[in-house]
């Protein structure tokens, strides 16, 4: 049997299990090692963020700056792609809230993708939720392209922070799918209601959003949840229990075994 596109995941699993920037927990977030690994273990999504380099080449990278997770230093956008493939980008062990930078790298030869290349590496493989951090407009442009050439409607969906990046998506392209991060923390009814409204299949609420009559009434709109995040089998039980149908993970391999 070949992977399950987005809508045949949602509409045959109990439970959906997204790897936030990979199997980030164990393996360096945003690289290729980490996605492979991720789908190695049975991860249904693959979360990851783009920028833009200074010769707007959309890269996979979730800070402003390199300094966290590499060996480089300074604004993602002011560095060529050339230049930024030089740095090693395994010096971050962990999870995105409690890893700490590595003094030497965790692996020898470990670069940033484009996100051309993971296209290339994990589309038959994996889905997608691909959070864009860039949203300028020749980047836009890019990235959307790519989404329609490599025919990524039914496998991934674009997430942003802002109705208006929505649109000038939409704008470009639109069949696109679209998560937008409206609200996170207070996702109310009226919430849920207005991305329905505007088109939105996916959503992304907050821990804190988590209920059962939240899941009562996602469930109700026929839209797919996705929470961020949990990590622990005490909180996937939790948040499990309210009925949540995705969760977003660093450690999927915890979450998968409560399945």
């Amino acid at each position: 049997m070949g992977k399950l596109n987005l809508g045949e995941i949602y509409g045959t699993h109990t439970l959906v299990v997204t790897a936030h920037r990979g199997f980030s927990g164990r393996f360096p977030e945003n690289t290729l090692l980490a996605f492979r690994e991720a789908v190695n273990i049975g991860a249904d999504i693959i979360e990851f963020d783009l920028r833009g380099t200074k010769d707007i080449i959309p890269i996979v990278i979730h800070d402003p700056t390199l300094d966290r997770t590499s060996d480089g230093e300074g604004l993602v956008g002011n560095y060529l792609l050339s230049e930024i493939k030089k740095f090693n980008f395994s010096f971050w062990q962990g999870a995105h809230n409690t890893g700490r930078k590595l003094s030497s790298p965790a692996y020898d030869d470990i670069r940033i993708p484009t996100f051309q290349e993971v296209i290339d590496a994990m589309k038959g493989k994996t889905c997608m939720n691909i959070q864009l951090y860039d949203t300028t407009q020749p980047l836009l442009e890019k990235i959307c392209r790519l989404y329609k050439e490599y025919d990524l409607y039914e496998d991934a969906y674009l997430t942003v922070g802002t109705y208006w990046e929505a649109e000038e998506i939409l704008r470009i392209d639109k069949k696109s799918s679209i998560c937008i991060l409206n609200r996170q923390g207070n996702m109310t009814k009226d919430t849920l209601n207005d991305l329905k409204s505007f088109g939105c299949k996916y959503i992304q609420p907050f821990r804190a959003d988590v209920t059962s009559e939240f899941c009562r009434k996602v469930k109700e709109l026929s839209l797919c949840a996705n929470m961020f995040f949990s990590d622990t089998e005490d909180d996937n039980k939790k948040f499990i229990s309210t009925g949540i149908q995705g969760i977003l993970s660093n450690y999927p391999d915890i979450l998968l075994n409560k399945e």
